[in-house]
């Protein structure tokens, strides 16, 4: 009876993560554990059977009272140790004072918020399906608990964001360690790179949090060893696309030239986590980039050779396709599938909608243009039917699509659907929002503006403000 009791009971750390136990006997490996080559062994007290009362299950996440947790003779030896040991997580991911001696108790609230929470959690909404769940998960708790003082605080910073409460000291202090970080050595790429995606996340969730500022400051540092980027675990090179796709679409918007280009051979066959398949067209992005900054600063006489080159570009995003992995239908489900598939046409057509509006101004060649944004909410809607939930990274696009909108009713039909399709936070809503009716006013004015004249009117819908 004793060993049938503890085949019932989920191994540590998959009772640490809520995650399904499987195994056949208290003696193996669970599923789990061997897929991922860590220790399995149920070594925490078993808890008491039954509902638990009232009062106690509404201090689930309550704060430890000792001040004397350790690990062993207190000598910390790596994150995967750590995310090992039950002492961490039986204490509360924050209890450990080697690790986490700086924080006060809100701030060890929210660590233990963002360990304990595991679906739907507030990270998901950055991936392109579940599939990545786990390792995201994982990674965002591991960057918490590296010895490393910057990362610290932008992890409390971005944890106490995802929950609605903004803690502008920790921010400051992450963005101060960004200011002046150097690179001496491959890890330190690594940490430059969750630093900035942590503080890029934190930006997105605030008033002016300027995150493509911030994302375009870590790429400038990275930019010198722009070829060491593709040898890095592709955990970084996703959060490096992640910092790429934050600049470029703030640099589309603006007609801006974006820190680097991404090599599309050496992203062709890659599952990105928060791009899926699309990491590749994200060169074209660039490209259509350039353009847009040369057609903003260009004269009459150089102006012609500009559309030339965009008739070009436009040609290469016409040719453009995903090339998934061998594997690519047995290692992700269907809605990941479609998800990821539709994701692709959404940047294809976006990029495509782009370049003409580079070619010709709103209220000229209008039929083309709404062709394709009709296109682009149309995939929106298929994804949203299909699997629940909305498209990552693919805010600008929808934006693209949405500035074709002229009939009343279809833009109040595309404003009701920004909760659902623009996810990221609710900051991100409110600019997405403010951008959308501005362009909308300029161009129920009579205002014929092309795509790289956007940031004369995407503001106050007048020109020249």
């Amino acid at each position: 009876m004793a060993a049938a009791s503890f085949v019932r009971r989920a191994c540590d750390p998959c009772h640490n993560l809520k995650e399904k136990c499987r195994r056949p006997d208290s003696e193996t490996p669970c599923e789990r554990c061997s897929r991922l080559n860590q220790l399995c062994r149920t070594m925490r007290h078993a808890a008491k059977t039954g509902r638990k009362p009232r009062c106690q299950r509404r201090l689930l996440y309550t704060l430890p009272n000792s001040t004397n947790s350790s690990f062993g003779d207190g000598y910390i030896t790596s994150p995967q140790d750590l995310l090992s040991g039950s002492n961490l997580y039986d204490g509360g991911l924050a209890a450990n004072t080697v690790v986490f001696s700086t924080l006060d108790g809100w701030e060890r609230h929210f660590l233990n918020l963002m360990k304990d929470i595991v679906a739907p959690s507030p990270l998901d909404k950055f991936l392109v399906g579940p599939t990545f769940h786990e390792s995201h998960h994982v990674s965002f708790i591991q960057s918490l608990i590296m010895p490393t003082p910057a990362l610290k605080h932008a992890a409390v910073a971005c944890a106490a964001a995802l929950f609605g409460d903004e803690n502008d000291e920790r921010a400051a202090l992450a963005i101060s360690s960004l200011r002046s970080f150097q690179i001496s050595n491959e890890q330190d790429i690594d940490t430059l790179l969750i630093l900035g995606v942590a503080m890029v996340t934190f930006a997105m969730h605030v008033s002016d949090g300027q995150a493509s500022l911030i994302s375009h400051y870590t790429l400038s540092l990275i930019k010198p060893l722009a070829q060491t980027i593709y040898t890095l675990n592709s955990e970084m090179v996703d959060y490096w696309m992640c910092l790429v796709c934050t600049e470029t679409s703030e640099c589309l918007l603006k007609s801006e030239v974006p820190s680097m280009r991404v090599d599309p051979c050496k992203r062709t066959h890659e599952v990105d986590r928060y791009l899926g398949l699309s990491s590749s067209i994200f060169a074209h992005f660039y490209d259509i980039c350039e353009a847009g900054s040369s057609l903003k600063n260009a004269s009459i006489a150089t102006a012609a050779m500009v559309v030339e080159n965009l008739a070009s570009i436009k040609v290469a995003v016409d040719q453009w396709h995903t090339t998934p992995p061998s594997d690519f239908l047995d290692q992700y489900t269907q809605a990941e599938v479609v998800s990821m598939l539709s994701q692709a046409k959404i940047f294809r057509f976006a990029a495509l909608l782009i370049i003409h509006r580079l070619q010709y101004p709103y209220g000229e060649q209008d039929r083309q243009a709404s062709v394709l944004g009709r296109a682009i909410i149309d995939e929106f809607d298929m994804v949203l039917q299909i699997t629940q939930r909305s498209v990552p990274c693919t805010a600008l696009p929808y934006l693209a699509a949405c500035f074709e909108i002229v009939e009343s009713d279809s833009r109040n039909a595309a404003l009701g659907k920004l909760k659902d399709i623009v996810t990221f936070s609710r900051q991100s809503r409110v600019r997405f929002e403010k951008t959308l009716t501005s362009v909308w006013k300029a161009r129920d004015q009579g205002y014929h503006f092309h795509w790289f004249e956007l940031g004369q009117y995407a503001v106050s819908g007048a020109p020249g403000k």
